[in-house]
């Protein structure tokens, strides 16, 4: 039996694990649409797309030749979508409208399921970019943007990573401490307490932003929320799963 609101009704989503264990950056986060907190998920589920995007409030895709995003009907799987290149450096981005700002004092969190078929030659990034319009999936995490917050894995390394950039600073990428298996569902975390940056991997603690706040974290600006894949330098075909994109926004 979950805990219950105020109300009396049970919320178990609602609430985190206490303190000191998995997912703690959920805690309080009010994961229920309230006057506080605004929250959102994409669950991947639309049972209509239009040329690689789904259609419930995602703006455009971007994709590279021989990439594609699609409705996963791959049996066992839950409701995603499915990214696939066929070769080296290609891949696809989903990007949403700017709706999405890191505000000073004010907590954030987005996570992200989603695996992919080998982790070390595979680029998965999530997060929120000012970039929109491209040519290129990856414009949307490269620390080149204007402004941008993602988190997840690089080309050539199954060690999470995180970006982050503001005002186009020149920030660069940080290692966190756990990497990700092949053909393995993994949440990613990215976690903003509103003063620092923090990364998870499956509720564990997987790195803190080191970089300058003031300058690196792109708080008071407008973002969309986005997902990317791109494969790595063997030229081989990868497939990458994504479950989820959900955030939660202190108002």
């Amino acid at each position: 039996m979950g805990k219950k609101n105020s109300v009396g009704l049970p919320e178990s989503v609602a609430f985190a694990p206490a303190a000191g264990q998995l997912y703690s950056y959920r805690k309080g986060m009010g994961m229920i649409q309230s006057a506080e907190w605004a929250v959102g998920m994409e669950d991947f589920n639309q049972e209509k797309w239009t040329t690689n995007v789904p259609d419930s409030g995602w703006v455009a895709a971007v994709i590279d030749t021989g990439a594609t995003i699609v409705a996963d009907t791959t049996v066992g799987y839950p409701s995603c979508a499915l990214f696939d290149s066929d070769g080296t450096d290609e891949g696809a981005a989903l990007y949403g409208t700017k709706f999405l700002q890191l505000t000073s004092a004010k907590r954030f969190f987005m996570e992200c399921r989603f695996q992919t078929e080998v982790a070390a030659d595979t680029t998965v990034q999530f997060g929120l970019s000012s970039v929109t319009a491209t040519t290129n999936p990856e414009d949307l995490w490269t620390t080149t943007s204007t402004d941008v917050v993602a988190f997840g894995i690089l080309t050539g390394d199954a060690t999470t990573t995180m970006l982050s950039d503001k005002d186009n600073s020149g920030a660069t990428a940080e290692l966190g401490t756990i990497d990700l298996e092949d053909a393995t569902w993994h949440t990613l975390a990215i976690y903003y307490d509103g003063y620092y940056l923090y990364g998870y991997v499956d509720g564990e603690f997987s790195l803190k932003w080191s970089q300058a706040a003031a300058t690196t974290i792109p708080t008071g600006v407008v973002l969309a929320p986005f997902v990317g894949f791109l494969n790595g330098t063997t030229g081989a075909a990868q497939e990458g799963h994504c479950d989820y994109l959900r955030w939660v926004l202190e108002r």
